[in-house]
């Protein structure tokens, strides 16, 4: 149990999601008169230049070995697995005897999350806490994450300030185990890519049949205006699909295969996950593997004749399965009359 002070702060992972979580977080430190955040990525091109805010570091070892609170934004377990085991080392070798606190904020399967703080329980002084977020970058950007929290209950305390409101603007506390946050984080991605599902079939059939996602969309703003269904209704109506500003589908896949995985061994179903799964890999295999996984429409639109990425546009991105060509099609449709109907019949 780290009975200090927080000092001294780490950053590693600088994505679409690390870059502006570590910019809020060092430019909260500096109003707080603290040293400089201490960052380190693996592709050091992606650091930010150092500054009144920022010290490069040239290793994760030794950032343990530096800092006292350590956050991490990392793609996926492998990663994870990989970077802490470094992190592990350098905190074996502190000299300071004030001990470490981990904040990691990646999604991990709770499995990882265990074995991540079983060794650093197994570290004089070290503390693993899971802290998953929800948000995607712009929000981050914005401090504007919501934080998941779990883990030792002294060390959340001495750190909670550094998450909100510097990085987010509400922290969950789920409790001491670390498993529980990312189960947490695990059912709330699987909903977020069940309602991207839901949209991505709704708004499909409603250009297909000539109603127009246009106006469909029109109905999910009025009777579902929550954040999800505004966001990536509008990403999938308007064709938007830039991963630099969303959630990758290549991250998506990771994410719901790790859903899966945990219903499975729970015995719980989720068929419309099942069905966001497969739509992903349409996507992944027409070339949209960096897009948003909104994208993931691609499947719904294949099925139903029209294009994936685009629907009834033209669009750079359709070179795969069921694109546009430059030769003419005797069966193009209308942009007007989708699916061929002309008017809105009542079935």
């Amino acid at each position: 149990m780290p009975t200090f002070t927080p000092e001294k702060f780490g950053f590693i992972g600088m994505g679409n999601m690390g870059l502006p979580m570590a910019r809020n977080l060092a430019a909260y430190l500096e109003t707080e008169s603290l040293a400089p955040l201490h960052v380190y990525n693996r592709t050091t091109s992606k650091l930010p230049a150092e500054s009144a805010q920022f010290k490069h570091v040239q290793s994760a070892k030794e950032l343990a070995k530096t800092c006292d609170v350590i956050v991490t934004s990392l793609a996926h377990d492998e990663a994870a697995k990989s970077v802490y085991k470094e992190l592990f080392e350098g905190a074996k070798e502190k000299k300071d005897g004030r001990g470490i606190i981990f904040i990691d904020t990646s999604t991990l399967y709770p499995l990882t999350c265990g074995e991540l703080e079983r060794t650093a329980q197994s570290i004089p002084g070290a503390v693993y806490l899971c802290s998953p977020v929800f948000g995607p970058p712009p929000m981050a950007k914005d401090a504007k994450l919501v934080f998941v929290l779990s883990g030792d209950t002294f060390a959340k305390k001495k750190v909670v300030k550094f998450l909100s409101p510097s990085m987010g603007r509400r922290v969950i506390d789920v409790g001491n185990n670390v498993e529980r946050a990312a189960a947490f984080k695990l059912c709330g991605n699987g909903m977020i890519a069940s309602i991207i599902e839901l949209l991505a079939e709704a708004m499909t059939l409603a250009d297909r049949t000539g109603v127009g996602s246009d106006l469909l969309f029109e109905f999910v703003k009025e009777f579902l205006p929550a954040p999800s269904f505004i966001g990536y209704g509008g990403k999938i109506l308007n064709n938007t699909f830039e991963g630099e500003t969303g959630f990758t589908v290549k991250g998506g896949l990771k994410d719901v295969t790790h859903v899966r995985n945990l219903a499975q061994s729970v015995g719980a179903t989720m068929p419309a996950l099942d069905a966001a799964h497969r739509h992903l890999v349409t996507s992944l295999a027409n070339g949209g593997g960096d897009l948003d996984w909104s994208s993931l429409v691609a499947g719904p639109r294949l099925a139903a004749g029209l294009q994936p990425f685009t629907g009834r546009k033209e669009h750079a991105r359709d070179t795969g399965f069921g694109a546009k060509t430059d030769e003419p099609s005797k069966n193009e449709l209308e942009p007007e009359s989708v699916g061929g109907i002309k008017t809105v019949q009542n079935f």
